[in-house]
């Protein structure tokens, strides 16, 4: 081959030599020829030669041409510890031969001899051959093997490839079985576990608990990453409730009394809310309820777009038909508000239902009705309450009241009267303020600002330094509405 030409002079290399010098040296060491050091390993030895070691490992360098520097000649017989021989003759191989072999049985003998002859070239290739190799069916003992070599970003490969087949994982005996304490939690702690319930992944928990004495030591730190609360309340009561751990660990007692009492307060789960009530989703998802159809048909599915909203599928349906409703989102509640169930373009047939949607178990329960019917309003959600602003009244009138649902008493109150009749306008809110654009009734364009203000009642003063500082409920606060700027 030409590499290179300046003047008269050509520079060739051949394509065959280096495994030619390859061959002649690994057929010398195969022969003990010309081999002036052996290495030793677990009793048994290879001799080698200092030269080629010296040029392929720097720990061979350092100790061979340092020795030589300082005492004018080296050891001739090295003995590693902590090296097998089979790791040791596979590294040996490869230095001779530029040829490695690897199993996820020899990988990690082979890189503790790489690593202590400081031969990167196998290192790098134990790195490449894990990656190369990560599936479905071997990506525990990857992992495994990762976390005891490294690099990081092998072991997130590794883990990602536990948490997209983590199902099956939990679901084999054996495989649960071999889990490490770390894997396990960090498969418990994953928010994507779509097709697997909570009941599920407590049940593969405890039988990883029960597998070994040894582990039930672990059982509240293990469990603490169980969602509790989002088992449904008859499996809390059957299955979780019965299983002996739970009522002989205090902390363990502790989750389950924790999911008890929140199912206890059905109404004020919205303002609930915890790491251990939060869904275990990683994206959110946009809905479409209810509506009218062209041909004047009152709906009652509900739609779901996907991460790219390029494609629909239908989750569900509501309780009843509705449209000209509001909807509002409370901690991942869904609730659909008033509207009208029949078509009427006047307007006279409100509702003042109100439905509550639980994406944890995809069940409808209805709430206090509102203290007066709307349709074509608009709601919103301030400091975990739902405001209803105006719209239309059972008489087909517009209306100037605004009421707030607060879920911890499930009730609805009037708040501060809006300064005009409207309906058919717009709202959002941005920092705590509500802002509420146009209106029918005038048919002009007003931007009205409403200003919502909490009043804390004063905190009783806590009768010992352990008694217990109570957070900001509905109980001990009030909601104010101060006024509506018009723009």
């Amino acid at each position: 081959m030409l590499l290179s030409s300046q003047a008269s002079t050509v520079r060739l290399v051949s394509d065959t030599y280096l495994a030619k010098l390859l061959e002649g040296l690994n057929s010398f060491r195969s022969q003990s020829a010309l081999c002036d050091v052996t290495l030793e390993a677990e009793g048994v030895c290879f001799p080698a030669h200092k030269i080629v070691l010296a040029s392929a490992s720097n720990y061979c360098k350092i100790l061979f041409v340092g020795n030589l520097t300082r005492a004018g000649s080296a050891d001739s017989n090295v003995q590693l510890k902590a090296v097998s021989a089979a790791g040791l003759k596979n590294v040996l191989n490869f230095i001779y031969s530029n040829r490695l072999d690897l199993s996820l049985q020899n990988i990690e003998e082979t890189f503790k001899a790489a690593e202590t002859l400081l031969v990167r070239e196998v290192i790098k290739l134990c790195f490449c051959f894990l990656e190369s190799c990560l599936n479905g069916e071997n990506c525990i003992d990857v992992l495994n093997i990762a976390k005891k070599l490294g690099p990081a970003e092998l072991r997130q490969k590794a883990m990602c490839y536990v948490g997209q087949h983590y199902k099956q994982i939990l679901a084999d005996p054996q495989c649960l079985k071999d889990l490490d304490r770390g894997t396990l939690c960090e498969i418990l702690e994953r928010t994507d576990t779509e097709g697997c319930c909570e009941l599920e992944l407590f049940r593969a928990a405890v039988s990883w608990l029960q597998h070994d004495r040894v582990r039930l030591k672990d059982a509240a730190h293990i469990l603490r990453r169980i969602r509790f609360p989002l088992i449904p309340l008859r499996d809390l009561q059957k299955y979780v409730q019965e299983t002996p751990l739970m009522r002989l660990d205090s902390g363990c007692h502790r989750y389950l009394q924790e999911a008890l009492n929140y199912h206890s307060r059905l109404y004020a789960q919205p303002v609930l809310q915890t790491q251990s009530t939060s869904l275990r989703t990683g994206s959110a998802a946009l809905l479409v309820a209810g509506g009218r159809t062209a041909d004047n048909c009152v709906c009652r599915e509900m739609w779901a777009a996907d991460q790219s909203c390029s494609t629909w599928h239908k989750v569900g349906d509501l309780c009843v038909p509705v449209y000209n409703h509001c909807v509002a989102i409370i901690n991942d509640f869904l609730f659909v508000i008033g509207g009208q169930s029949k078509f009427d373009p006047t307007g006279k047939q409100p509702s003042n239902e109100v439905f509550r949607f639980d994406p944890r178990n995809a069940s409808w329960l209805q709430v206090a009705s509102m203290l007066e019917r709307r349709t074509r309003f608009h709601a919103d959600v301030l400091s975990d309450r739902i405001f209803a602003v105006g719209g239309g009244t059972l008489l087909g009138t517009l209306t100037r009241t605004m009421e707030l649902y607060q879920p911890a008493d499930n009730k609805w109150e009037f708040a501060a009267p809006f300064p005009v009749p409207i309906a058919d306008h717009a709202g959002t809110t941005h920092k705590g303020i509500l802002y509420i654009s146009g209106d029918r009734a005038s048919r002009k364009q007003h931007i009205f600002i409403c200003i919502l203000m909490l009043q804390p009642k004063p905190a009783p003063t806590p009768v010992t330094p352990t008694a217990p500082v109570t957070g900001l409920n509905s109980s001990e606060n009030s909601c104010r509405i101060f006024s509506f700027c018009r723009y």
